[in-house]
């Protein structure tokens, strides 16, 4: 038993790297969850693969010399190696000082599951065999522990399985110290196959995987969730589990660790559809998508010219109620099972989709599906957002007012859309790339998807696609807007609009400090008015269209 699982918060969870298969039917871990009086059993399948999914490990395989980081991960590193060492150390060094670091680790999360109490901390520490080494951050200046990892070894992997940072020494840079000291020993100096850093975290959010992969080099290894209940909690899982959106919302911890276990189902659930057999589609839908405002006209735009697209409607069954060359956001799944999708190998649409429903439904069909994401700076988006507001009759007022009236709102929708596709693997464009380095933007999007250009293409997709062009033809080219859709298209023309007050309330948006009469303005204007549009959208596509001209 205790080479396979190990018993986590009442689950069974393998011991085993998630790259080695677990070989036992399902029959037997049925028996496993019984005799250990488990819950559940959760484990993966299909490790690293090539599909995107709801779940993966992020990992590192790839050894790297500290020049070969950029600067501003070099300078941190050595900054930190300045104030900071990190090194292997004794068990009992832990065992006598790694409590305090872990104890104040702790307060800065917002966790569902119970902390550790210093015997349970101990006794863990001591069931820890000689597989495990254990890393220590230290002051320079008194020899002070500052951080700690554990870290589980098996033949040729290593997986960082507990770290913990005290939270004053984290302006040092101790997370760059350690995960580059141990990154440089396992993969450089002993050849690891690979480091591991955990799985997704189901329990809570969390930015360290976002901070490996761009700062370390760390990656997604996307894989497949398998879980197997015992009978009565299998029995448990399927009553609630449709009323999961309502247990999230009671602000007890026991229905906050219900609302884990539900979710984890939904991933599971979905990660069954992403790897179910598909059907053989040869279709590809490529979607320029972004917020309002952000730059998807123009990216639908220069994907056109790319591809030489001249389709000019999509099927009448799955048309946008307003822009019959939009697909219907409601029916990708049916378009690309219909028959009327094979009547061309390529489809392009804008589209602006931020749900989860959607968003899902595009990972499930990813083999069919390329979605380019464009951003671009709020304050931006809210200039461009008001002059359009103006320019189509729907407000009358002023910056200022626009701003208290809409313009703070729409700033939370955006950091809100943003977060929605944080975890999607497509072609992530910022604005500003297509303003400052516009043609490598252009191959960029060529690259992916597999087009060839040459530099004369280039120069006739950049002279096609200027914005003082497509104010006169972007009714010629399909793009569906009238001239004053393209106004300056400028960066950093927000400058002229905002005061300091704005600046500051665009900080405080961007760390979710609103007021209880702001978050309910907010709920009022873009998530109860969003969610009336789409339901018209998608049911009632007249009245969508004549609800949309006033609000």
């Amino acid at each position: 038993m205790h080479s396979i699982w190990r018993k986590y918060h009442g689950a069974l969870i393998p011991w085993k790297p998630p790259h080695l298969k677990l070989d036992l039917t399902e029959d037997e871990i049925r028996n496993n969850i019984k005799e250990h009086k488990s819950f559940f059993a959760r484990w993966t399948s299909e490790f690293d693969s090539k599909k995107q999914s709801l779940f993966w490990y992020i990992v590192n395989d790839k050894p790297i010399n500290i020049d070969e980081y950029s600067v501003n991960t070099r300078s941190k590193i050595n900054r930190g190696l300045k104030k900071l060492v990190a090194h292997k150390i004794d068990k009992s060094l832990l065992l006598n000082s790694g409590y305090d670091v872990y104890r104040k680790a702790l307060k800065r999360y917002n966790v569902v599951l119970n902390n550790l109490s210093l015997s349970q901390f101990v006794n863990d520490l001591n069931s820890l065999d000689e597989n495990w080494d254990f890393w220590g951050v230290f002051d320079r200046k008194n020899d002070q522990l500052v951080a700690f990892s554990l870290n589980r070894l098996v033949d040729d992997y290593c997986d960082y399985s507990t770290i913990k940072f005290d939270p004053e020494f984290l302006k040092n840079y101790s997370s760059y110290v350690l995960y580059y000291s141990m990154n440089k020993f396992y993969l450089n100096d002993e050849n690891f196959k690979y480091v591991n850093n955990g799985a997704k975290s189901i329990s809570h959010q969390t930015n360290i995987h976002d901070f490996l992969i761009d700062k370390f080099k760390f990656r997604k290894a996307y894989c497949k969730m398998e879980l197997i209940y015992s009978p009565t909690f299998k029995s448990l899982v399927k009553v609630l589990f449709p009323i999961r959106s309502l247990i999230k919302l009671i602000p007890f911890n026991s229905f906050r660790k219900l609302y884990v276990v539900l979710n984890q189902e939904y991933i599971k659930r979905l990660c069954d559809e992403i790897y179910k057999e598909k059907n053989n589609i040869k279709t590809t839908l490529v979607l320029s998508n972004g917020n309002f405002k952000s730059g998807s006209t123009w990216v639908k735009a220069i994907v056109n010219e790319i591809c030489n697209y001249q389709i000019d409607s999509f099927p009448k069954a799955f048309q946008n109620p307003k822009h019959k060359n939009w697909i219907h956001r409601f029916k990708i799944k049916d378009f690309l099972l219909s028959s009327s999708s094979k009547e061309s190998l390529l489809w392009i649409s804008k589209t602006h989709i931020f749900q989860s429903s959607i968003i899902n439904n595009i990972l499930i069909n990813q083999n069919n599906i390329k979605v380019i994401n464009i951003d671009r700076d709020i304050k931006d988006v809210l200039v461009s957002h008001y002059h359009h507001l103006l320019n189509s009759k729907k407000i009358s007022s002023d910056f200022n007012s626009y701003f208290r009236k809409w313009g703070k709102f729409k700033a939370k929708q955006c950091i809100d859309y943003n977060k929605a596709w944080k975890d999607y693997d497509c072609l992530k464009l910022k604005y500003s790339d297509l303003q400052n380095d516009n043609t490598s933007t252009i191959l960029k999007i060529a690259d992916y998807l597999d087009f060839k250009l040459t530099n004369e293409k280039i120069q006739y997709i950049q002279k096609e696609t200027d914005i003082k062009k497509l104010r006169h033809t972007s009714k010629q080219k399909n793009l569906n807007e009238e001239d004053w859709f393209y106004r300056k298209g400028i960066i950093g023309d927000w400058k002229n609009y905002f005061d300091n007050d704005m600046l500051i309330k665009i900080k405080d948006i961007e760390s979710n400090n609103l007021s209880f009469s702001e978050t309910i303005s907010y709920f009022i204007k873009f998530t109860f008015r969003l969610k009336l549009k789409y339901f018209l959208y998608n049911y009632f596509p007249y009245l969508y269209v004549k609800f949309d001209k006033f609000f």
